[in-house]
């Protein structure tokens, strides 16, 4: 399956890295774009490229890194995150 997540930095994400990300699922269909809050392993290791899902990262402003990472979702946190709206979304996801 082929995900894509926004960050803030793409220098925040490191091989072999354990980090809550929320994904969007970019399977063709009726889900496609569904969200949710998974905590995920990444690696761009030609291993974990072919065998985990693919994942896409873009910007807060939506330019894509032209290489993507393995994905391996460790856990489901569900499709919503605790805290106040308006809020800095990634400060949240980094206590998690």
């Amino acid at each position: 399956m082929e995900y894509e997540s926004h960050v803030k930095h793409f220098k925040d994400l490191q091989e072999n890295m354990l980090v809550v990300l929320t994904i969007r699922d970019l399977t063709p269909g009726k889900h496609k774009y569904n969200a949710r809050v998974a905590r995920v392993q990444l690696s761009r290791s030609p291993e974990a490229l072919a065998n985990w899902d693919k994942l896409w990262v873009l910007s807060v402003v939506g330019i894509q890194d032209p290489q993507p990472w393995g994905m391996k979702i460790v856990e489901e946190l569900g499709i919503t995150i605790p805290g106040k709206p308006y809020s800095d979304i990634y400060e949240t996801l980094a206590k998690m």
